[in-house]
């Protein structure tokens, strides 16, 4: 790779030190090649996670990248850490060829096809500077990866990022063993993922629309687009992507509590990789790039340890992508991209996903109406823009419990007037539950003496997933809720109303917070500190609610 330019390398090199300081570096160790640090250096827990492997890619990318401020360009010890994260890797397989992420005797789909790409793809940048031994070892790992991945599936939710990463991996494997059986099976998970894509151009994650997951399976599914020329699915995603704009915010960022994994990041290279022959992408690419210099969007320097490495790997293939050999093709379709939704005037509904959109004037609003009526709303003037309001919605505490108006439910109705928009939506009690020794303690067991079977623990993963991500439970109050936005002036007018008895403690609104489990969402970004707290012209009267009567809220917002 030649000398890349701003704004993702400089992102990058600064983080050389984190990434080399998470390897396991000493060649006696028993953990040598390991970048779980908790694991193998603080040993606070008690099995290494293979998703840290993925290393592997950020390290073959640097070790050929000529830049002078490379220090890992062409180094040997950065090779020989390389080969020591691919021995890792290969020593964490079990022996049918899966992975675990999260606990032992996981075999997860999300480990075994993460790993399985990024470590295929660091081994094709790198084979060459290989021993035949060490070859015909990674190799066997890949097939044993691969053929995993063509029996088994993901069962406990429809994650398209997930499938776009086992689709991917599949792909390399089948570039790296000669064997189409594995192009095969990567269409399985590509005929997946467009059997629940939306009309409205969307890849489902747990259920619905997320934009920020979205940009991280866009670079999946452009890679393997890059390497396969596929026709459908580059119409898939320039349908995906001409969704995904109209979520692209004026200040830079995207996503959040609206979507249906409350997920902001941004991964930039799926949109760069696309620029040259997708124009919605380049107009995305284009708009993002300062955003991710001036660390606007959730990026880089975000990240904790279970985002770091996909992020770090993504803006490498992103710095690459734009100035790799289609550069000039890219550049001129650059300079026909069109504005964005955030850069224009118009008003959009997804009624699928359950989201509306409004450029007017100073305003760019989003309102998930399928996340109980969030909204968002950004001031445009001038050349700047910033996050002016921010509303999540209600949380109320109910003894020991709490609940909340942030329901997911795409069935939520919409309503739109020309001069308000309205919905109904009811509260659901938000999950609380954090690990504790005994409860952990018995983890552990079951993952020990029943965990090994891969039906029960499928059957875990399921019970996981819904008690920490989709299930709902009720609880006998309803908010209906009118947003009304004039040139200078924001309204969200609650109506909140108990259906049965209830004890009210405490009642609550957040500027941004999230109802369910979701690691990957509430990391920070600047807009956390802009917005200023509504002026609350009506208060909740916390004993009506408890005596079961309705009342009424109402949160001003007023600007220049």
């Amino acid at each position: 790779m030649n000398l890349v330019p701003p704004p993702y390398l400089a992102p990058v090199l600064d983080q050389i030190p984190r990434l080399i300081s998470r390897l396991d570096r000493e060649p006696f160790s028993k953990s040598y090649g390991s970048l779980d640090r908790t694991y193998w250096a603080w040993k606070f827990t008690d099995f290494p996670g293979a998703r840290f492997q993925e290393a592997a890619y950020s390290l073959a990318k640097l070790y050929r990248l000529r830049q002078p401020a490379n220090p890992l360009f062409e180094h040997p010890r950065a090779l020989s850490w390389a080969k020591a994260i691919f021995a890792n890797w290969a020593s964490l397989q079990y022996p049918d060829g899966s992975f675990d992420e999260a606990y032992p005797y996981e075999h997860s789909l999300a480990a075994t096809a993460f790993t399985g790409f990024y470590v295929g793809e660091a081994y094709c940048i790198l084979q060459d500077q290989l021993e035949a031994a060490e070859r015909v070892r990674l190799v066997d790992c890949f097939r044993k990866a691969g053929d995993w991945l063509r029996r088994n599936d993901e069962t406990h939710g429809v994650l398209s990022n997930h499938l776009a990463a086992a689709a991917a991996a599949l792909t390399v494997i089948a570039k790296i063993t000669g064997d189409e059986g594995y192009t095969t099976r990567a269409r399985h998970f590509l005929q997946r993922i467009y059997a629940h894509q939306s009309k409205e151009g969307w890849y489902e994650e747990y259920g619905g629309a997320d934009p920020g997951y979205q940009t991280h399976g866009t670079f999946y599914l452009a890679r393997i687009w890059q390497l396969t020329g596929d026709d459908q699915l580059l119409e898939s995603l320039k349908k995906s992507v001409a969704f995904l704009k109209h979520f692209i915010h004026p200040d830079g960022s995207l996503g959040g509590e609206y979507g249906s994994r409350n997920t902001a990041f941004y991964f930039p290279a799926g949109f760069e990789i696309l620029a040259p022959v997708c124009d919605d992408a380049a107009s995305i690419a284009q708009f993002m790039r300062a955003s991710v210099e001036r660390q606007i969007c959730v990026g880089l320097a975000a990240m904790d340890a279970y985002n770091l490495l996909p992020m770090l790997n993504n803006c490498l293939a992103a710095a690459e992508a734009l100035v790799g050999s289609d550069r000039d093709a890219a550049l001129t379709t650059r300079r026909k991209v069109s504005v964005l939704p955030c850069q224009t005037e118009g008003r959009w509904s997804f009624p699928d996903a359950g989201l509306f959109v409004l450029a007017e004037g100073p305003n760019f609003m989003v309102v998930g109406g399928s996340k109980g009526g969030v909204v968002k709303l950004f001031r445009r003037t001038g050349d700047a823009a910033r996050l002016a309001a921010s509303d999540c919605g209600w949380w109320v505490r109910l003894g020991k419990g709490v609940a909340s108006s942030q329901l997911f439910d795409r069935g939520i109705a919409l309503t739109l007037g020309s001069e308000e928009l309205s919905l109904e939506s009811g509260f659901v009690r938000v999950n609380q539950r954090l690990m504790t020794p005994w409860l952990f303690m018995a983890f552990r067991l079951f993952c020990l003496l029943l965990g090994r079977s891969q039906t029960i623990a499928y059957r875990v993963k399921a019970l996981l997933v819904k008690v920490l991500v989709s299930r709902k439970r009720p609880v006998p109050l309803r908010m209906r809720r009118r947003i009304m936005l004039s040139t200078g002036r924001l309204v969200i007018e609650d109506c909140l109303v108990p259906e049965g008895p209830l004890r009210v403690d405490e009642l609550g609104r957040g500027e941004n917070f999230a109802s369910i489990h979701m690691g990957s969402a509430r990391y920070y970004q600047p807009s956390d500190l802009l917005t200023a707290p509504p002026r609350m012209e009506r208060s909740p009267d916390l004993r009506a609610l408890s005596a079961g009567q309705p009342v009424t809220t109402r949160l001003v917002w007023e600007f220049e």
